[in-house]
């Protein structure tokens, strides 16, 4: 995580816009996606369970949601303070890691991931 964080640090900030906030948003914005989609299916195997879930129902549902990812917005912002931003440019600067994968590989990341989810989420779920 703290790689991606900095691969996009260094996109945002190369490009001119403000890169602390949209690296903490674009991270939470990956792993949001890994929630939407564990919560789509952890409701589906509690339907399969024929259980009912009360914390997935009317407004349980969206506090589901929305908790982890404000503790998620919470954790990024106080972790990469500029201390640790600086700690990451020396760790990462010369890194072969940096040769190897682009910009836009880092910048689709959430894309991967919701394709790799929906793929899971068909296999496991829809016969």
């Amino acid at each position: 995580m703290d790689y991606i964080f900095y691969r996009l640090y260094r996109m945002y900030e190369k490009h001119g816009d403000p890169p602390y906030l949209s690296a903490v948003i674009h991270l939470c914005y990956s792993l949001g996606i890994s929630l939407i989609i564990a919560f789509f299916a952890i409701k589906e195997w509690y339907d399969m369970q024929h259980k009912y879930a009360w914390f997935l129902e009317g407004l349980y549902s969206l506090c589901f949601l929305l908790v982890p990812l404000c503790l998620l917005i919470i954790y990024c912002c106080i972790r990469y303070r500029k201390k640790k931003i600086l700690e990451l440019k020396k760790k990462y600067q010369g890194c072969t890691r940096n040769k190897l994968i682009s910009n836009w590989m880092i910048f689709c990341i959430p894309i991967y991931i919701a394709i790799i989810g929906i793929l899971i989420f068909r296999k496991l779920f829809i016969a």
